[in-house]
């Protein structure tokens, strides 16, 4: 109990004189290997990852969709745009698509109409940019 304290106690010291950068949510994401996530979510579809920064409003889904475990990897907003943050879409897996709860709003396995970020996959490990989100464009107008 003592050294756990003193443990503590000496984070807060260094993060008090600025020598240590405390950080809750990182702006690059590592979602991890995807030699794992990949069947991870062809088992279970899109992954939810809640977000640990201090305002809370970037949940996102991992999702997949490429031949091979290092291509075609997405990172999509969880909620739709403009929607409170307890308002997820939810994977329907029966259709391949997702469904906002509130609205009604389905959208395709891609996430066409969500925001998107940025993902990479270096040396076998996805990364998620958080700090780039890729707002949803407006389908094209048919006609």
């Amino acid at each position: 109990m003592v050294v756990a304290l003193l443990v503590v106690g000496g984070v807060v010291l260094l993060a008090a004189s600025g020598a240590v950068e405390v950080r809750l949510g990182d702006d690059v994401f590592l979602a991890g290997r995807v030699e794992r996530l990949a069947p991870a979510v062809e088992f279970d579809g899109p992954i939810i990852i809640p977000d640990a920064s201090p305002d809370r409003r970037r949940d996102i889904y991992l999702q997949h969709l490429g031949p091979g475990v290092e291509e075609g990897w997405l990172a999509l907003g969880a909620q739709a745009p403009g929607a409170e943050r307890d308002c997820l879409v939810r994977w329907q897996a029966d259709v391949r698509e997702f469904l906002d709860p509130c609205s009604g709003r389905r959208y395709p396995a891609d996430g066409e109409g969500l925001t998107r970020y940025p993902t990479e996959v270096t040396a076998g490990v996805l990364s998620v940019d958080l700090r780039r989100p890729i707002p949803p464009q407006e389908p094209a107008a048919v006609g």
